[in-house]
């Protein structure tokens, strides 16, 4: 919020509609949870945790979109990038987590993609896009075992080099960056 907008309450309407909503996922979530439980032979223990993310992440969401709000949304998607990466490490025949780690660090790269639209504030999140980005594509293509770690480690050092270089550069006296 800058210093010329004013903190608008959010309407009963709203957040009637955004409690619903949460509440709607959570149940859907359990009973999910509860069906898949009872009649069948699926691990549970590999299942709640992208469950119940995947819940969490939706209901800061939907509550993102129905109050506007581009705090919730970067939470969302935080949220949905780790369910997502839960479900592909338990799920996947080819990929764990010891290939999808970096893209934790890609998490709030996508983050400010999903908020960069709802906030309007494009170059503060392409620059975060690009300053998370690079090392998670960088960290995945050691991952998969594409580059070693004697390219990609100097590749980070100099991107670390060249992101210091940029700040120094770009703040000049400045106090929002």
């Amino acid at each position: 919020m800058t210093d010329g907008e004013t903190y608008r309450e959010i309407s009963r309407t709203r957040k009637l509609a955004s409690d619903v909503v949460a509440a709607a996922i959570i149940v859907a979530a359990g009973a999910l949870l509860l069906g898949l439980g009872i009649g069948t032979d699926v691990n549970m223990s590999k299942l709640i945790v992208p469950v119940v993310l995947t819940a969490l992440g939706m209901i800061l969401l939907v509550s993102a979109l129905i109050q506007f709000n581009t705090v919730t949304m970067y939470l969302s998607m935080l949220f949905l990038v780790s369910a997502a990466v839960s479900f592909v490490a338990h799920y996947s025949p080819s990929a764990g987590y010891a290939q999808l780690w970096p893209t934790y660090i890609l998490a709030p790269a996508v983050s400010s993609l999903a908020t960069m639209f709802m906030s309007g504030d494009f170059k503060f999140h392409i620059r975060l896009i690009v300053l998370f980005g690079v090392p998670a594509v960088l960290l995945s293509l050691m991952s998969f075992g594409v580059v070693d770690m004697r390219i990609i480690i100097p590749a980070l050092i100099v991107f670390a080099g060249l992101a210091a270089l940029y700040v120094a550069l770009a703040v000049r006296g400045t106090t929002e960056e």
